[in-house]
């Protein structure tokens, strides 16, 4: 490999901190959002947007918001709000004054009718479900990732008060868990946990791929069945927050980027459905194109090949620009590195790709032959 990233599995506490630049991409000269088959479309083509108002409801309830004001343009499976930076909005009437008057039914109802989504599926699916057990996981579970940690910095107070809101009226035993090395968390943390006597905090010593929810499930609370877990991350936690006491949807969040460097990297605040090759070019001013790049995970080994047809979404939460690198495999040289590194004891290089597989791409991270060991169909 050209590049010398160290994995965060590796970190201890002598590593040095990554200079991380935090900046803004607020002001989108547009933004889009993407049709799909089934949808119900609540605009129109021409008509001027709020931000706050409607866009579109998926089949499964899930919504999309503007998040910038100005004229929409419908053509080609894609509605683009052009921004006139006047920042009109909708505002509600469901704000509160404090999360502690808010009822259960009141959290339900309000989830359902703004469709608030935890990894593309309805957040109020999980409430009506039998769970027993909340777990915040608010650390940044991908290697060199770090949007979690700021939107816990920023908001730590909301999240907390949102654990315990959550945890009583669902009755639910809740743990926030964060890892040893976000510092400024865990210290923060500690300083105010015992005012919130609800929420069981923990600190989690192994990183990636031992920080995913998977994983902790099996290794931490292996005395719950999988659906008496409730699982949530830190943005989950802050769209809850946000519906909940100012009757809302959220419009913007974090993205980190890293351009290859072990020691420096990127987070930056964006609106929803901003364009990805637009972010860049107005935040870090680097020519991409020219770039190797990748998206979430970069052991993966998923090129993206055009950055600039994306926007912002939640499933995109980082970018990696590297170095272009001519990467040719070569044959498998049976050296046992990627079976060393699995977590969960696979081999990698067998001909059916083992059903435990997580997908974390240590494997291919590690293999000198230069393989996606991943790439196979299970």
């Amino acid at each position: 490999m050209v590049l010398e990233l160290k994995l965060t599995y590796k970190f201890n506490n002598d590593e040095k901190k990554l200079d991380i630049e935090r900046l803004e991409f607020l002001e989108p000269e547009s933004t889009e959002v993407y049709i799909r088959e089934g949808d119900t479309i609540y605009v129109n083509d021409g008509e001027y947007l709020y931000i706050n108002q409607l866009i579109k409801e998926a089949t499964n309830g899930i919504k999309t918001y503007a998040t910038i004001s100005g004229t929409a343009k419908i053509e080609n499976g894609v509605i683009k709000i052009m921004n006139d930076k006047s920042e009109s909005s909708f505002v509600s009437a469901e704000a509160v004054d404090k999360l502690d008057d808010v009822k259960k039914e009141e959290i339900i109802k309000i989830c359902e009718t703004l469709g608030i989504d935890y990894e593309s599926k309805p957040i109020v699916n999980k409430f009506k479900g039998n769970s027993k057990l909340l777990i915040v996981n608010a650390m940044d579970v991908e290697p060199y990732q770090f949007n979690s940690n700021y939107l816990f910095q920023d908001n730590i107070r909301d999240l907390l008060d949102t654990i315990k809101l959550l945890s009583r009226r669902f009755n639910l035993n809740a743990h926030l868990l964060l890892n040893k090395y976000d510092d400024n968390n865990v210290d923060s943390v500690k300083a105010i946990i015992n005012e919130y006597p609800d929420i069981n905090f923990q600190i989690i010593k192994d990183v990636y791929p031992f920080n995913t929810n998977q994983v902790i499930a099996k290794e931490h609370f292996y005395e719950y069945k999988p659906e008496e877990i409730l699982f949530l991350d830190a943005f989950a936690l802050y769209k809850i927050f946000y519906a909940v006491k100012n009757g809302l949807p959220v419009a913007e969040r974090y993205i980190t980027v890293n351009l290859g460097d072990p020691n420096r990297a990127y987070v930056i605040k964006t609106k929803y459905g901003a364009n990805l090759g637009d972010l860049i070019k107005n935040t870090i001013n680097i020519d991409y194109e020219e770039k190797d790049v990748y998206l979430n995970n970069f052991m993966r080994k998923v090129k993206c090949e055009n950055l600039g047809s994306l926007i912002v979404t939640d499933n995109i939460k980082s970018i990696f620009i590297f170095p272009k690198e001519e990467n040719i495999p070569s044959k498998c040289i049976k050296c046992g590195k990627c079976a060393d590194i699995c977590p969960v004891g696979i081999n990698p290089t067998a001909k059916k790709l083992d059903s435990a597989c997580i997908r974390c791409g240590l494997c291919n991270f590690v293999c000198p032959a230069g393989l996606n060991l991943i790439s196979r169909e299970k």
